[in-house]
């Protein structure tokens, strides 16, 4: 088949790129490269198209040669990174919902299936676990902060989308808990386990938000690109939403004892936990309700969270 990526040259979507490369399949990628990187896809560059421009722009799908032969848009374009959320709201909301309204108008005017990447954030606040379910999201009053510009542009995400499958179109949704692997943002704008692992590596210390009681469910990024691909791949899922995590919670300062260890046996160093402010409205809990993704994709996370550290760090060093 013929397949479009957003967001192809980033954590997520550069590994899903390399499985559909693999299993044969045509794809074109889009990707302005401010977060994603070529480099993330030298192993496929030259079995795909890549498209270097904006997924927020229409003119820039305007530059997919034969647009009606495009099956699948497996749509990830987006800004992630709790940092963003506070410093550049507006920009988060302006790339994210933007970049879902194009390419889901791409995917009305030639037909295509498409797959939307939600994320727990979608819920806000909610305290409902496990999480990912009929439940309401839970937003405070804008005012209190600016977190959840991400979670809000990701429930319009999912409210766009599911207003296009009344419309019509073949769309399905999925939800990535907390992914983690080789490629991913480990700066002070990235994610929790490769921050940890990079600060580590190169500082000798963990920096822990609060007392570390929160927890996430860490999920490997070849269980989630698995998860991601099924979902485009399959019939019959039109309107559902599928959570892609893992079942096994870990609080963050269990996952900075672990790092600590890891990074410790591996480089001889001894490494030092410190405890910070962490953001505002940081979410207590993260555990993923998989009824539907187990009932529509048989898909659950594979790969122990000891193994996937493994696997990070070493490309990290």
């Amino acid at each position: 088949m013929r397949i479009l990526v957003t967001g192809g040259a980033g954590f997520l979507g550069s590994s899903l790129v390399e499985s559909l490369v693999e299993n044969g399949h045509d794809v074109v990628v889009i990707d302005n490269c401010w977060r994603g990187t070529k480099g993330n896809l030298r192993a496929v560059f030259d079995n795909i198209t890549f498209i270097e421009g904006d997924a927020c722009v229409s003119t820039t799908y305007e530059m997919i040669a034969n647009p009606s032969s495009v099956d699948i848009v497996y749509h990830l374009a987006a800004i992630n990174g709790t940092k963003w959320f506070h410093e550049e709201a507006r920009m988060v909301m302006d790339v994210n919902l933007n970049s879902t309204l194009r390419s889901l108008e791409f995917a009305e005017q030639n037909n295509c299936r498409y797959v939307f990447t939600s994320s727990p954030e979608a819920f806000g606040e909610s305290e409902i676990m496990p999480l990912g379910g009929d439940e309401a999201s839970v937003f405070p009053v804008a005012h209190e902060h600016q977190r959840h510009a991400y979670g809000a542009s990701k429930y319009l995400g999912e409210l766009a989308v599911q207003h296009a499958v009344r419309q019509g179109l073949d769309a399905r949704i999925v939800r990535p808990f907390n992914g983690y692997g080789p490629r991913l943002v480990g700066n002070e704008y990235g994610q929790v386990v490769a921050m940890m692992l990079q600060r580590a590596v190169h500082q000798g210390e963990i920096i822990v938000h609060g007392d570390g009681s929160q927890t996430r469910s860490l999920t490997y990024v070849d269980d989630i690109a698995r998860g991601v691909e099924a979902a485009g791949l399959l019939d019959g899922l039109e309107g559902i939403i599928m959570n892609l995590g893992s079942e096994e919670e870990r609080t963050m300062l269990e996952l900075a004892k672990q790092v600590a260890k890891l990074v410790g046996n591996e480089t001889g160093q001894s490494i030092r936990i410190r405890y910070e402010q962490g953001h505002p409205g940081d979410s207590k809990r993260r555990l993923p309700n998989l009824e539907q993704t187990k009932k529509h994709l048989n898909w659950e996370a594979q790969i122990p969270l000891e193994d996937g550290l493994v696997q990070t760090l070493r490309s990290m060093l």
